[in-house]
């Protein structure tokens, strides 16, 4: 099993392909005056009306965080397992996670992806180095026998889907390796509006009922799963990783071009640009009008690795077993995490 854990030291940042970036905030004009301080405003945030100093963006970005960490049944002296990627999403949850007085852990998924996972590692390392965090990394191609690239050379089904699904897995069972009850995710605003709008146009009422920021644990081998940053756009995170000087991956994962998820953002972007609040209003109406979530009751465990699932065949030894059939090097046998 390739696990390394890692504390304190990091390697340089990746500057080839991908490039680390620190964004710029929105101009103002020297008159502008912030909301809550009345100093002068640098920071506009049409969806509230308000524009502030950077000082109360933070305070702003912080209070609207623990707003949504309050809705969540997370103790206070549990560590939180925090998914990291390296974009500016995971790094900003994990960083504000923290300067919230939250014991965290991150756990970094390598997909295999030539260039686009090195670069990905080497900022998660550098954020966690900067910071003394700790943090551990596991190989998807280590743990099932095959990288992200190697999958989608042998599966006709769109590779973000499956890759979805198989950082889902793997976090699943990470989260409990670890010895962890809580994994957090950095899905934001617009991921959470862009998926609630692509459900009601394909009428997947399975996945609109299922959709929240906070999921209970529905077998002992499933982690409860909470999105902190849900009710922060992303324009506010990129705004808060530049004023809190957070050096992240910028760019999207090269294989996600042409992904039916990004159409219902732009569409919802659009909207937001003529009527500021649209994504906020769209998606706490539908979460305010459903009963809070429950634990799903049908869960079973997979006959071949062990891990739950819906049934006696979880997704990944489904998928594992039709890639085993096209030729090529020995696989794994099953979906379970190899002992170090």
């Amino acid at each position: 099993m390739d696990v390394n854990e890692r504390e304190g030291t990091a390697p340089g940042l990746a500057s080839r392909g991908n490039r680390i970036m620190l964004h710029e905030s929105r101009p103002l004009p020297e008159t502008a005056k912030c909301t809550r301080c009345r100093k002068r405003a640098v920071i506009a945030l049409p969806s509230h009306h308000a524009n502030f100093c950077e000082e109360c963006f933070v305070f702003f970005f912080r209070r609207a965080v623990l707003r949504a960490m309050k809705k969540f049944p997370v103790k206070a002296d549990e560590t939180i397992l925090v998914a990291v990627s390296g974009g500016k999403d995971s790094l900003a949850a994990w960083a504000v996670l923290q300067d919230l007085g939250y014991r965290t852990k991150g756990v970094h998924l390598n997909l295999g992806i030539p260039g686009f996972s090195e670069a990905s590692e080497e900022a998660v390392a550098a954020f966690a180095g900067k910071r003394n965090l700790p943090w551990v990394g596991y190989s998807i191609e280590a743990v099932f026998g095959y990288s992200i690239p190697d999958i989608r050379r042998r599966v006709r089904r769109p590779i973000c889907s499956v890759c979805g699904m198989i950082k889902r897995q793997l976090l699943n069972r990470v989260t409990i390796r670890e010895g962890l009850r809580v994994i957090a995710t950095g899905h934001n605003l617009d991921d959470e509006a862009g998926r609630l709008l692509g459900n009601l146009v394909r009428n997947r009422r399975d996945y609109i009922e299922k959709q929240s920021p906070y999921l209970p644990s529905a077998h002992p081998r499933l982690p409860e799963k909470i999105k902190p940053l849900y009710r922060v756009s992303a324009d506010e995170i990129r705004t808060y990783c530049r004023v809190r000087g957070i050096a992240y991956l910028e760019g999207a994962c090269p294989l996600s071009r042409g992904a039916t998820s990004h159409m219902f953002k732009d569409a919802l972007d659009m909207l937001e640009g003529k009527m500021p609040g649209t994504k906020r209003d769209f998606l706490f109406a539908y979460l305010d009008a459903r009963p809070a979530p429950k634990a799903v009751e049908d869960f079973g465990t997979c006959e071949q690795c062990g891990e739950p699932c819906y049934g006696t065949r979880c997704s990944v030894c489904t998928l594992l077993d039709r890639l085993r059939e096209a030729p090529g090097r020995e696989k794994r046998r099953d979906a379970s995490i190899p002992p170090e």
